[in-house]
């Protein structure tokens, strides 16, 4: 059954090259020798490719990328890896897909490329990116490795238990300054040519994240008898809580990011990753099933201090339990 869904993970990125021969098939006859590659601000198309050119070139690149895929189906890869590489060359075979047939069409329906009219055609360029989520999807995953849960340190009752741990990347915080000083040269710039709401809200989506990369740059993992929580170790903005009651089990891994959808804040049904780079991190395994990972230093004494509370906290609500009615009376 894994194989299957491996094979049809791949096999959508057929689906991009089929599309470009079909819609070449069926507008031939009415396509110009040149079509629209590209629109002004006013709509008005302003650049132009030699239609058969066109054509075979996004076709020879889209079904290269179908290779590549059928080939990481058939080699011994990381499920998470495969899966996360399928999918970003699903989306990009996809937006080329996409960006062949709005200019055949659009092209076809004026009669000629000069007048063609994108109008409200773009926003199949931008969502043919949304055909990665199907192979993401699809693909089978690997199952959590088979390694032993952390073993947790001796407390007492009344021990009052904690560990701290930081991770940091660079590349974030040079990424998030770039980006900032891009977001101010936008609204700055923009403005000038007549585009100001344009120039101004594009810089402020800009600014967000640029404000997110520089406080994703350095993080701060607290475990005490609450659980644990991740902060931004320069803002303090919290990024994720999950409290001990919460956690079934505590492992420290090795964290791989490709296996956890890459670098970064990461989130997957049933999976939610806090990865700056590759090395130990401290996993949880929620009572609902659902896990969560986070790269730290000294990720093996911080798992074996939140196991030791976890632990303690079960050893604590059992009598509770068995009090309860339908349990067994305490003793």
């Amino acid at each position: 059954m894994d194989r299957l869904r491996t094979w049809l993970a791949a096999l959508v990125l057929a689906l991009p090259p089929l599309a470009i021969a079909g819609s070449w098939a069926m507008l031939a006859p009415r396509l110009p020798p040149t079509v629209a590659t590209h629109w002004s601000s006013t709509d008005v198309a302003d650049g132009f490719s030699s239609t058969v050119p066109t054509a075979l070139t996004l076709l020879a690149v889209t079904t290269a990328i179908l290779l590549v895929g059928l080939a990481l189906a058939v080699v011994r890869i990381a499920a998470g890896t495969r899966a996360t590489v399928l999918s970003l060359l699903a989306a990009v075979s996809g937006v080329l897909a996409a960006a062949w047939i709005v200019s055949a069409v659009t092209t076809a329906e004026a009669g000629s490329a000069e007048g063609a009219r994108l109008e409200w055609w773009w926003l199949l360029i931008a969502g043919a990116a949304a055909l990665m989520l199907v192979p993401w999807f699809v693909h089978p995953r690997d199952e959590p490795a088979s390694l032993r849960p952390a073993e947790p340190i001796p407390l007492t009752p009344t021990d009052a238990a904690s560990w701290r741990g930081e991770a940091s990347a660079t590349v974030f915080l040079w990424l998030g300054i770039a980006m900032a000083v891009g977001a101010v040269a936008l609204m700055l710039v923009l403005p000038i040519a007549d585009s100001a709401a344009i120039g101004i809200a594009a810089g402020v989506i800009l600014l967000a994240a640029a404000g997110f990369l520089v406080a994703l740059s350095r993080i701060r993992v607290q475990v005490d008898g609450e659980g644990m929580r991740v902060r931004s170790a320069l803002f303090g903005i919290p990024l994720r809580t999950v409290p001990s009651e919460h956690i079934r089990v505590v492992e420290a891994m090795q964290i791989a990011p490709l296996e956890w959808g890459g670098w970064g804040y990461r989130g997957t049904p049933g999976r939610l990753a806090i990865v700056l780079r590759a090395g130990p991190g401290i996993v949880v395994t929620t009572r609902d099933g659902s896990r969560f990972a986070v790269t730290v230093d000294d990720a093996q004494t911080g798992a074996s201090t939140l196991a030791a509370i976890v632990e303690r906290q079960r050893e604590q609500e059992a009598p509770a339990r068995r009090s309860l009615p339908g349990g067994e009376p305490s003793r």
